[in-house]
Parts: structure tokens; sequence; C-alpha cells
């Protein structure tokens, strides 16, 4: 028993798949945080657009 304990914890094979999971959620995470701030600065940006104003075509002959 003692040997399948030592020999569990000195396996190392198993934590490379966790690292690698850990480091795509993170990425993950940061696109995601990315993309709403993006997507807030352009729908701000379309907001401010002034698509009422002065030279709609009437008058301008």
């Amino acid at each position: 028993m003692k040997e399948l304990f030592s020999r569990l914890i000195s396996d190392e094979s198993g934590i490379t798949a966790v690292e690698y999971a850990l480091m795509a959620a993170a990425a993950a995470a940061a696109v995601g945080v990315a993309g709403s701030a993006f997507y807030t600065k352009l729908q701000t940006a379309f907001e401010n657009i002034d698509l009422t104003g002065n030279g709609g075509g009437t008058g301008n002959i």
C-alpha cells in the first residue's frame, strides 16, 4: 500500500493536462472580458452617431 501511494505521488503525468486546462480557461476568460469591453465601446460609438442632424437633403439645391 505504501508503495502504491509513493508511486501515485511521484507520478506527474496528469499534471500537464490540468495545467493546459487551466491555461485554456484563463485564455477563454480573457477573450470574454475583452470581447465584452469591445462590444460596449462599439455600442456606445454607434449610439453617438448623429443620424438626425442637418444636411438631410432638403433645401440644398
